[in-house]
């Protein structure tokens, strides 16, 4: 169930995404390696899906920054607020009005997710609050963004319940 669901829900996210007949190698080479990723079952689904999905935002045009602070653009290297009208962390100094609140194991983990392609990611263990954390910041962005929002792990969520 869980790899059906998450497949349909990448292929989801392409479409709802990408404009008909658009083409885009480099997304479609990231699609290929997490449906390779769920076959073999090589690593935790869930992470899997956030990493795809940021990689879906940095195809359209909403990378998420992690070198500067949005407000200030002053270089900072951890952030417990990730802004989110610029997809990006906040500093210590900076208003935190318009973000979301993260961890600072969750903020290192979209970094790294963010920073390095899909072939890199099978490595990575992350704890189940940082995962809720995740799948939180990454599905507001995701809906905020896109005409619709992907239904398909709306739908295994409900199942999952019972």
């Amino acid at each position: 169930m869980d790899t059906i669901t998450y497949a349909s829900y990448f292929n989801e996210l392409i479409d709802i995404t990408l404009e008909n007949d658009e083409i885009h190698k480099e997304l479609f080479k990231d699609l290929v390696t997490a449906f390779y990723f769920i076959k073999n079952d090589v690593m935790d689904i869930e992470i899997l899906a956030r990493a795809f999905e940021i990689r879906i935002l940095k195809a359209t045009g909403y990378e998420l920054n992690f070198d500067r602070c949005v407000r200030c653009r002053k270089k900072i290297t951890i952030s417990n607020y990730i802004d989110l009208i610029s997809y990006g962390p906040i500093c210590s100094e900076c208003e935190k009005l318009n973000s979301i609140y993260i961890s600072n194991p969750t903020y290192n983990t979209l970094k790294f997710l963010n920073n390095f392609g899909m072939d890199k990611i099978n490595r990575i263990i992350v704890s189940k609050t940082s995962k809720l954390e995740l799948y939180k910041i990454l599905s507001l962005i995701i809906s905020q963004n896109y005409t619709r929002k992907p239904k398909s792990l709306e739908m295994f969520d409900y199942l999952d319940k019972f």
